[in-house]
């Protein structure tokens, strides 16, 4: 299972790092929110009520501790 580490950019910025290489960046939205961006070539998966959408490398969450969780089982998977 990949360890995943975060580091914190005060008070919007979360990355997500694995063996030392940021992989991704969880960042606050001024609307509310939190949007997950991909440092590398990883894509997102459609949203499932959305199934012919193209994979895109940003996401948005509700929540920080979703968009975390999210990061976390993908690359973990």
């Amino acid at each position: 299972m990949t360890q995943v580490t975060w580091d914190n950019d005060p008070p919007t910025t979360w990355i997500a790092t694995v063996d030392g290489q940021a992989l991704c960046s969880i960042k606050r939205k001024d609307i509310g929110g939190w949007t997950a961006i991909w440092t590398d070539e990883r894509l997102w998966p459609a949203p499932s009520h959305l199934p012919k959408a193209m994979p895109q490398p940003t996401r948005f969450f509700s929540s920080l501790e979703e968009a975390k969780l999210a990061v976390e089982q993908l690359l973990s998977a």
